[in-house]
């Protein structure tokens, strides 16, 4: 017996989810229509699968880039006229990396038993996310299945160029943070101890400011262990919060609030849910449907609950611009071009616009947190400098004129 994870409707038209235990799908959507459920997704459960693939990720390139990689290549097969079968099937003898390899095998195999792409893809989350995995679904459903990649080939391409972009800004602050936090502590471990001891033989009194080092210094010394313990206690404390779901939900709760970041968060999910909607619409997919699929492709876990809120107004008659106005799934601006597209009869295309409109806007503020970061870096690391500096002159100065006395 296989086990399914399934999302569908009952007789009253709640959303309902959960897991069912069938021959094969064709029997477990039988037993879920004898329950007065209506499935719209339908996955075969492949735990081994999925952990088979942690461990090959792990020791390799970013999931991220593997996906782009492996449809890009997939394309090339599929849109020259192959049919998806034989393109897995070549994909799988032609492939040099092993990663690349071994999806390529799973994902051909699962066809062959009638399985869809998507339903195997589901097997590698590192690799494929839900966002994407629902995209190749809606191209399977509606046989719009090259278009869908290709656009899904873009919108990966265009994160890997921004994620390489944000990482290059990132890097001159981090190693200016780097190298001051080690000045740092070479002089509060080793310099300051020798300093003050000179200065003590010499009977010199210590400036005020050296006298601030030399605590913070001797506090280290004797109470490094207090300060790793509670480091560790902290750090430990946060994952297990974390790991709660409650925790989970108030920390990306919390987190839309952090200046310029939760901008930014924010910004990033309204990219992914107008691109996914914007592709799932225009492949022929009805509007309950769509987000249906949509639902889950929020990694953030409280905008994916106000979207789930949304969908079921949706599913009672609200429109969709008034339910996400509601739930504050959107900004004004794109709720106006949302209402646009529901008189139009054209929703795909305004959730297009909703697209560029706050991608431009993402990259903005992405380009705005490496400059406050790096102006940071650069502030802290210069006045850990000066106080190290101002401290080490001043105690000079003061050993000196000690002499002279």
């Amino acid at each position: 017996m296989a086990k399914f994870n399934y999302k569908g409707q009952d007789s009253t038209g709640k959303s309902v989810s959960g897991m069912i235990e069938a021959g094969d799908r064709k029997s477990a959507i039988t037993l879920l229509r004898n329950r007065g459920i209506n499935a719209t997704s339908l996955l075969e459960s492949t735990v081994s699968t999925a952990k088979k693939s942690r461990f090959s990720i792990s020791l390799g390139t970013s999931g991220s880039k593997i996906a782009l990689n492996f449809l890009q290549k997939f394309l090339q097969l599929h849109a020259g006229g192959l049919p998806v079968g034989d393109a897995i099937k070549i994909m799988r003898m032609r492939l040099n990396n092993p990663q690349e390899k071994r999806i390529a095998e799973t994902i051909h195999k699962d066809v062959c038993e009638g399985k869809t792409i998507a339903a195997s893809m589901h097997g590698f989350p590192e690799v494929f996310t839900n966002n994407t995995v629902c995209m190749i679904e809606a191209g399977e459903k509606t046989g719009n299945l090259v278009a869908v990649i290709r656009n899904l080939i873009d919108f990966l391409e265009m994160k890997q160029s921004i994620k390489k972009k944000f990482i290059a800004g990132m890097a001159y602050p981090a190693t200016v943070c780097v190298i001051g936090f080690v000045v740092s502590l070479v002089f509060l471990f080793f310099v300051m101890p020798r300093l003050q001891k000179m200065l003590t033989s010499m009977g010199g009194d210590l400036p005020a400011i050296t006298k601030c080092l030399v605590m913070v210094s001797n506090f280290a010394l004797h109470y490094w262990w207090g300060i790793l313990a509670v480091t560790l206690l902290v750090i430990v404390g946060f994952f297990a919060y974390k790991s709660t779901p409650s925790g989970k939900f108030n920390l990306h709760k919390w987190s839309l609030h952090i200046p310029i970041v939760g901008i930014i968060i924010k910004e990033n999910f309204y990219c992914q849910a107008a691109n996914l909607l914007a592709t799932l619409l225009g492949s022929g997919i009805n509007t309950t449907e769509a987000m249906t699929l949509a639902e889950g492709a929020s990694d953030n876990l409280f905008f994916r609950k106000r979207f789930i809120e949304s969908k079921k107004m949706v599913l009672d008659g609200v429109s969709m611009t008034q339910a996400f106005e509601q739930n504050e799934i959107f900004p004004d601006l794109g709720l106006d071009l949302l209402s646009v597209g529901e008189n139009t009869g054209d929703l795909a295309s305004s959730f297009r616009e909703v697209f560029k409109i706050y991608h431009t806007a993402l990259l903005d503020h992405l380009a705005m947190l490496s400059t406050t970061v790096t102006v940071i870096a650069m502030g802290t690391a210069f006045s850990l400098v000066a106080i190290l500096a101002i401290s080490v002159i001043t105690s000079v100065l003061r050993m000196t004129s000690s002499i002279h006395m």
